[in-house]
């Protein structure tokens, strides 16, 4: 099967490789494309170079669009952020995507999953273009959603906003995309939810219901975080005459909803609340309002599903660190991923400054 040398220490050699070098062995022979393109190989190869690397660096998205000469035309690509902390290198690569999706303007990441990427051109209307991509070997996979009709009773039918999630099913070794289907213009409403399944692409409705919650002022593209098997978002209900904040969570697997409590800070916030990456930790940013002054502060599970272990890591005003536009990521080794007005993204030392 492998030449002169004996399948196990073929294995192991392959294990050990890159993926773009993969790639390129799969072209060999035959028996290495067969080999190596097992799901078996797959998974296992992805979880050693996991555990390798471990806490020692991290990969980041962000998408950026540039006017062409035609005022109307956007050229958009991606570049992929990339820190090692061993070595405390910071890297760039720009990836183009401009002509694989329908819509420019409304596109964005969804999330990302053992270096997959799940990217929609979603708008308010019935269908959009989900875009699943790998940057690191360059290939991708377009899947068209289905067409979403609801009759009013008076020949004319609702409109619907796409909420999305995007994670892996570690016991059927699938990864999946949630859509969860919100009716506009009713204020709280229980949505309708469907599951795409990477392996089949095919969706499928599910029974399982989410509890109602309101769609906030810029519900395009609401912020999700995979982490422990369970897709996250923050939504919020109303309650008597107030609005309370609380994260929705799905579990891939079990394919259930359930939620997780906020601090009663951030669960009673008049303000802008964001879920955040964290490592192995789920964040969420808090921006609001002194006055006239802007503040931001990030906050941590600790321990997660405990209500109680939720700490405040950071907090900066807003002329202390002129020119940030958002957070986009807590690091492990306490930097924060920021994104400047300007456009450009940079690590901050919030203690070092």
């Amino acid at each position: 099967m492998f030449g002169d040398l004996p399948p196990d220490i073929l294995g192991e050699i392959l294990h050990r490789l890159p993926v773009k070098s993969l790639v390129k062995c799969t072209i060999v022979c035959k028996a290495w494309n067969s080999f190596i393109t097992d799901q078996t190989f797959i998974f296992d190869h992805l979880n050693q170079t996991i555990q390798a690397s471990s806490g020692n660096g991290w990969l980041f998205l962000q998408l950026y669009r540039e006017t062409t000469d035609a005022p109307t035309r956007y050229e958009e690509f991606y570049s992929l952020y990339s820190h090692n902390q061993q070595i405390d290198h910071f890297s760039v690569k720009k990836f183009p995507l401009s002509g694989l999706l329908q819509s420019y303007d409304h596109s964005y990441v969804v999330g990302t999953c053992d270096g997959l990427v799940c990217i929609t051109d979603s708008q308010i209307r019935n269908i959009a273009t989900l875009l699943i991509w790998n940057p690191s070997i360059r290939k991708y996979m377009i899947i068209f959603e289905p067409i979403l009709t609801s009759g009013t009773g008076n020949g004319q039918h609702e409109e619907y906003q796409p909420l999305y999630g995007f994670g892996f099913d570690s016991k059927n070794k699938d990864y999946k995309v949630i859509r969860l289907l919100v009716a506009l213009f009713d204020e709280e409403n229980v949505p309708q939810v469907e599951v795409l399944s990477l392996a089949s692409r095919s969706w499928r409705s599910i029974p399982f219901r989410a509890s109602p919650f309101l769609l906030p002022d810029v519900f395009w593209n609401i912020p999700q975080v995979f982490l422990n098997g369970v897709v996250h978002w923050v939504v919020s209900r109303r309650c008597d005459d107030h609005i309370l904040y609380f994260i929705l969570t799905f579990d891939v697997v079990e394919e259930t909803f359930g939620e997780l409590t906020l601090p009663q800070l951030l669960r009673e916030s008049t303000t802008e609340l964001t879920i955040l990456e964290g490592g192995d930790s789920l964040c969420v940013l808090h921006t609001f309002y002194v006055e006239d002054d802007r503040f931001s502060s990030i906050w941590v599970m600790k321990e997660y599903g405990v209500v109680g272990s939720w700490n405040e890591v950071y907090r900066w005003d807003s002329p202390l660190f002129v020119g940030i536009s958002t957070v986009l990521a807590l690091c492990a080794d306490g930097k924060v991923l920021v994104l400047l007005y300007s456009g450009d993204v940079v690590l901050l030392d919030p203690v070092t400054r």
